[in-house]
C-alpha cells in the first residue's frame, strides 16, 4: 500500500483493503517528515517512518476490521477487512 505525507496532507483516505489473517500488507511510505501510523489492531501496531522513503511490513493475525491511522493527524490511510 502506497502513503503519501505532505505536511498535514495525507493519501490515501480510508482505503479499504481485504486481507486473511496473518497476511503481509507492505507500506510504501514517501513523507516530508518523520511520523508514525498507528495499527488498531489486537495487540496494536506501529509503524515508524522517517523523511524520505520507509518500507515496513506487518501482520495482523485477528479477525476483524482495522483502522490505520497517521498519529500526527489522526487522519485513517486505511480499514484493513482482516478474515
Amino acid at each position: 500500500m502506497s502513503v503519501r505525507i505532505s505536511g498535514d496532507r495525507v493519501t490515501p483516505n480510508a482505503a479499504q483493503l481485504d486481507l486473511a489473517s496473518g497476511e503481509p500488507v507492505v507500506f510504501d511510505i514517501e513523507s516530508d517528515r518523520a511520523g508514525e501510523l498507528h495499527v488498531h489492531s489486537k495487540p496494536e501496531q506501529y509503524v515508524e517512518f522517517g523523511e524520505g522513503g520507509t518500507r515496513a511490513e506487518i501482520s495482523i493475525d485477528t479477525p476483524g476490521s482495522v483502522e490505520v491511522e497517521e498519529h500526527d493527524t489522526s487522519a485513517v490511510v486505511a480499514i484493513l477487512e482482516v478474515r
